[in-house]
């Protein structure tokens, strides 16, 4: 199966270049055209069309998006979540709001999840990997709890990427993952 590792943030923003920093450093790692690892950190519309792009030279059949993502949920810093996104598209109105966020440059994993599955351009398996970020600050540095999460994280999705059975075993979610304090989906608590 074609997979795709994709890198969802912002460039020296701390925890939130996580993503970015991961696909940057797995980049290497790739073997196209059968594992691909991209940045994804762009406008959702034109992710779309790389994906349709993809498609035209062979199905891709599971992306593993990795990111930081601020619930505000009372996740702790740190907190690893990873789950199959559901599918499940909000109202017309949060789509409009997704679509419009992604063509004026906000970058977050759940407008690009809405934004792709609403143009038919998300591959079958949709995992995402979100870590709950502390500093939102400009800078290069991950904050203590980030940067410990970034460990676990990074060989967690080279292996959902890969391993059929371990994709497989985990939950099918909402966006955000749902994420309660005793989830054995999340990692970190």
């Amino acid at each position: 199966m074609r997979a795709v590792i994709g890198g969802v943030g912002y460039r020296h923003l701390r925890d939130h270049s996580l993503g970015i920093v991961m696909s940057d450093e797995l980049e290497p790692l790739a073997r196209p055209p059968a594992f691909l690892v991209e940045d994804l950190s762009y406008n959702p519309v034109a992710v779309g069309q790389w994906f349709a792009d993809l498609e035209r030279e062979a199905p891709v059949g599971r992306v593993v998006f990795v990111t930081a993502a601020a619930r505000e949920d009372g996740r702790p810093p740190g907190t690893i979540c990873a789950y199959r996104w559901d599918r499940i598209l909000p109202e017309p109105d949060e789509i409009q709001r997704a679509v419009t966020d992604a063509v004026t440059g906000i970058i977050l994993i759940d407008n690009t999840l809405i934004v792709l599955a609403w143009m038919s351009a998300l591959p079958p398996e949709a995992i995402v990997v979100e870590v709950e970020p502390l500093a939102h600050e400009w800078g290069d540095e991950m904050s203590p709890a980030v940067a410990a999460a970034y460990v676990e994280v990074r060989p967690l999705v080279q292996r959902l990427a890969t391993d059929d059975v371990a994709a497989r075993a985990l939950p099918v979610m909402p966006l955000g993952g749902g994420w309660v304090p005793t989830g054995m989906w999340s990692t970190r608590q």
